[in-house]
């Protein structure tokens, strides 16, 4: 009985498979496209034209050139009266932006400018500025040792002393004062006014100087021993007490040959 039932069993399953068999699909056949042909063009490569770059040198050149044409047009209208060849000199150096020095007294400061050129005989414009609640010197070095606080020296100073309306031309030595070639000299062309801008021109000709405050002609002064002809150059200020300020704009030297 057992065996019958495992017979009637297996031929239900084999025909349950033979019911849910499905036929085979065909195989597709594939068809072959033809390739694409690819044809290959050359094409020229572009010409590079280089573009001019600006020559930095020629720049500087002719940025310096026209500096000096402005200076030199400038000396024209200032000494063409006076017997001075400034017309055969060059534009030694010329200020960019404004230099100040900040007091608090009592107190001294410097500050070399023109880029450590070496001045002998030269033509230094300046316009000075001051501000102060105290006495206070404004200035510059010529014809510095290296050594602004103990070489040798030349210095010309504005002074604000007790109201007085100054100048001066002083030989330093060792960081003290030596001598005057011109002693203290008053003025009424200087504008002691508080925050007033003072336009100096100092000539400097072997022993010779010659000064211009505020376009006025100060006159001639000499130093026949000739203590220093050549040397740098530095703006300097001091303040007896307080707060104090110098600022120098629209400088240049222009030396003489």
């Amino acid at each position: 009985m057992k065996n019958r039932t495992l017979i009637a069993l297996l031929v239900l399953v084999l025909l349950g498979v033979a019911c849910g068999t499905a036929a085979p699909e065909p195989t597709p056949t594939t068809t072959l496209m033809p390739s694409p042909t690819i044809t290959l063009t050359t094409t020229s490569t572009p010409t590079l034209v280089p573009t001019a770059t600006p020559n930095r040198t020629a720049t500087v050149a002719a940025k310096a050139t026209e500096a000096a044409g402005d200076v030199k047009s400038d000396l024209d209208a200032l000494l063409r009266d006076e017997e001075i060849d400034y017309q055969s000199g060059r534009l030694l150096w010329r200020q960019e932006t404004p230099l100040s020095i900040d007091l608090t007294g009592p107190d001294a400061r410097y500050q070399k400018f023109a880029d450590g050129e070496i001045g002998k005989n030269f033509i230094l414009k300046s316009d000075v500025t001051w501000n102060a609640t105290g006495l206070l010197l404004c200035g510059f070095i010529f014809r510095s040792e290296r050594d602004l606080v103990e070489g040798k020296q030349y210095v010309f100073l504005y002074l604000r002393l007790s109201g007085a309306p100054a100048w001066s031309i002083e030989y330093h030595e060792f960081g003290y004062f030596k001598n005057s070639p011109t002693r203290v000299k008053y003025s009424s062309a200087v504008d002691l006014t508080n925050g007033a801008t003072n336009q100096l021109v100092l000539i400097a000709n072997e022993g010779e100087f010659m000064v211009f405050i505020n376009g006025i002609r100060q006159g001639k002064y000499y130093d026949y021993s000739m203590q220093r002809l050549e040397g740098e150059f530095a703006v300097v200020g001091s303040q007896d007490s307080g707060e104090g300020s110098c600022e120098y704009e629209n400088t240049y030297v222009w030396e003489l040959k």
